[in-house]
């Protein structure tokens, strides 16, 4: 049984490589200021967050990433311990700074929002993941999707390691508060519209941060979190209900990226006698009742299916020009018509649609 558990839990961690932050960027490099805020204990050498500890106090910051001139869609290469980086391959830290308070952090991060037209976008990362890598992988996001907004990221304090998914369980359910409080951050920030997007077990904070801001009846920072998008989120879907239903009016859009062949999150479910976790759900009636759109990505599995919107070019591709995703995001409907969609279900308020790759569709992601 435990060389089961053990498989399991490699399984699971396999969502990113190890990194650490480097400098090194070149002059002319491309760079994506991300504001942090982290319930990580900071590494009093550096100042920086490390890799084990929970931190009661929001420690914000900000850090400039270099966008590497030989990137592509869908990669993420990254400095590790014991490799000279390369500036022109890996991403890499152009500048950083500790706030020294909330104050600091909320007058700078209100000039970026001011200059992206009131809008932001929080990252929740998922399991098993470093805070360089969290960092990073945000900056590819922002970098491969051109996302609109002041980028800023939530570094929860996972534990980094394969063997820590419980205790990153519990740090999530630790980190709910660290959450809230950078929402209304942002929220004091100007921010007029927040899209919130949590991958993984990032995803299960997500929603439970929502909840909490639900329950103290805070629907000013609520009524400012314009679009929810979850990543291949590891969520019992029975859970996922109830904190829906707890939060009330969702946040619409509200988006789920999900792959049935997820091969992470099929592991978790079969772990705890469960046909399927929310990330790789198949049957939308369980969800009929709410107002979510889900996103069927299987069609372009990647790296285990786990992140595919981060992960695969081709769907990173066919995401940018979708003219169909910007209706969703729009709060309107999905065609039954739609070139990109072999599959658009409808179920009561929730729907499903199964993408198709690009192949599958001749010229059509030229047409649009």
């Amino acid at each position: 049984m435990r060389k089961i558990v053990l498989v399991v839990l490699i399984v699971l961690g396999a969502c990113s490589p190890r990194a650490e932050l480097a400098g090194g960027a070149l002059p002319d490099a491309r760079v994506i200021p991300v504001f942090v805020g982290s319930t990580r204990v900071p590494d009093p050498a550096t100042g920086d967050f490390a890799d084990v500890g929970r931190n009661e106090t929001l420690t914000l910051g900000r850090y400039d990433v270099a966008i590497p001139p030989e990137h592509r869609p869908g990669t993420l290469t990254v400095p590790t311990p014991g490799k000279t980086p390369d500036p022109r391959k890996d991403f890499l830290l152009a500048g950083s700074q500790i706030y020294p308070g909330p104050a600091a952090f909320r007058s700078d991060l209100a000039r970026r929002i001011a200059a992206n037209h009131g809008e932001a976008v929080v990252f929740v990362h998922g399991y098993n993941t470093n805070f360089a890598e969290g960092l990073y992988r945000f900056a590819q996001m922002s970098a491969d999707f051109g996302l609109p907004g002041a980028t800023v990221h939530y570094a929860w304090p996972s534990r980094a390691q394969v063997m820590g998914y419980a205790y990153d369980q519990d740090s999530a359910l630790f980190a709910r508060d660290g959450l809230t409080a950078l929402l209304r951050m942002v929220r004091d920030a100007g921010a007029r519209r927040i899209v919130l997007v949590g991958h993984s077990m990032g995803g299960f904070l997500t929603m439970e941060a929502l909840r909490q801001l639900s329950i103290a009846g805070d629907r000013t920072t609520l009524d400012r979190i314009g679009a929810v998008i979850l990543i291949s989120p590891d969520i019992d879907t029975d859970l996922f209900r109830i904190e829906a239903h707890r939060i009330g009016r969702l946040p619409q859009p509200f988006i789920v990226f999900t792959s049935q062949s997820d091969k992470a999150l099929n592991i978790s479910a079969h772990m705890r006698g469960e046909s399927a976790r929310l990330g790789n759900l198949h049957d939308i009636s369980r969800l009929a009742d709410l107002k979510v759109t889900l996103i069927d990505t299987a069609r372009f599995d990647t790296q285990g299916g786990h992140f595919n919107v981060a992960n695969s070019p081709e769907l990173i591709r066919l995401l940018r020009n979708w003219s169909g995703l910007a209706r969703v995001l729009a709060g309107e409907q999905a065609s039954h018509r739609d070139p990109f969609a072999s599959v658009v279900l409808s179920v009561q308020n929730a729907t499903q649609i199964v993408l198709n790759p690009i192949e599958k569709i001749g010229t059509a992601i030229d047409a649009h």
